[in-house]
C-alpha cells in the first residue's frame, strides 16, 4: 500500500475547498457531500473505524476522515471524529466504500494542516461493500512512520492493523457518543443497530 508522506496544504479555508470532508466535532457526521441524513431513513448504515496517530508527525490525532464512496456513484462523506474513533452513519445502501484521506488541522502552535493518504488508487484494507444496512467496522490501525533513509528524500507511512481497540470497545463508545449528543440522538433506526450489534459481540 503506497502512502504520501504528511503535507502543508495550507490552512483550514484552503483545505475546505480541496477536501470536502473536514471536520471539527462529531456533530458534522450528520452530513455527507450529497445531502443531509433523513433521521426517519432505514436504508443507511453506520460505518466507524479508529487511527492511533501517537508517531504521526501532526501532534495529537485526527480532526478530519473522509470517506469515499466508488459505486453506485462517486460521493464523500464527512465522518465525526472524536480521539481517534470516526465514524458516519449515514452510508447509502450498496455502497462500496473505503477510507481516502484523513488528517490534523493544527492549532495555537502552527498554521500547518497534514493530510495522509491511505492508499486512494484501488482497494485498501479500509473497503467495505454495504450490500444492507447495519454496523460496519473498518478496522483499527496504527500510524508507522517508514524512514527514507535519506536526507534528501521525505519520510513515508504505513497504517498498520492494531489489535487495540477493539471493535466492541469502539462501538460502545459511539453507543455513548449518539445517545448523549442532541444533534445525534434523534437517529433511532441507527442506535437500534449499534446495540444490536453490540449484542452479537458479547
Amino acid at each position: 500500500m503506497s502512502k504520501n508522506n504528511s503535507r502543508n496544504l495550507g490552512y483550514l479555508l484552503g483545505i475546505c475547498l480541496l477536501v470536502p470532508a473536514i471536520l471539527l466535532s462529531s456533530g458534522c457526521s450528520l452530513f455527507s457531500t450529497k445531502t443531509p441524513i433523513d433521521k426517519n431513513d432505514q436504508t443507511l448504515s453506520v460505518v466507524y473505524g479508529y487511527f492511533d496517530m501517537e508517531d504521526a508527525p501532526s501532534w495529537g490525532g485526527i480532526d478530519w476522515v473522509s470517506i469515499k464512496q466508488y459505486k453506485p456513484e462517486v460521493a464523500y462523506y464527512s465522518c465525526g471524529v472524536e480521539e481517534g474513533l470516526f465514524f458516519h452513519i449515514g452510508v447509502d445502501k450498496s455502497a462500496s466504500i473505503q477510507v481516502e484521506e484523513f488528517g490534523r488541522n493544527t492549532r495555537w502552535y502552527s498554521n500547518a494542516t497534514y493530510t495522509y493518504n491511505f492508499g486512494g488508487k484501488g482497494r485498501n484494507e479500509t473497503a467495505r461493500v454495504i450490500k444492507k444496512p447495519g454496523v460496519h467496522f473498518l478496522g483499527s490501525y496504527k500510524f508507522k512512520n517508514i524512514d527514507s533513509g535519506s536526507m534528501f528524500r521525505q519520510d513515508s507511512f504505513d497504517m498498520v492493523p492494531a489489535v487495540a481497540p477493539s471493535e466492541k470497545e469502539l462501538l460502545t463508545k459511539l453507543l455513548v457518543i449518539m445517545q448523549e449528543d442532541s444533534d445525534l440522538a434523534v437517529y433511532n433506526h441507527q442506535i437500534a443497530m449499534i446495540e444490536k450489534r453490540l449484542r452479537e459481540l458479547k
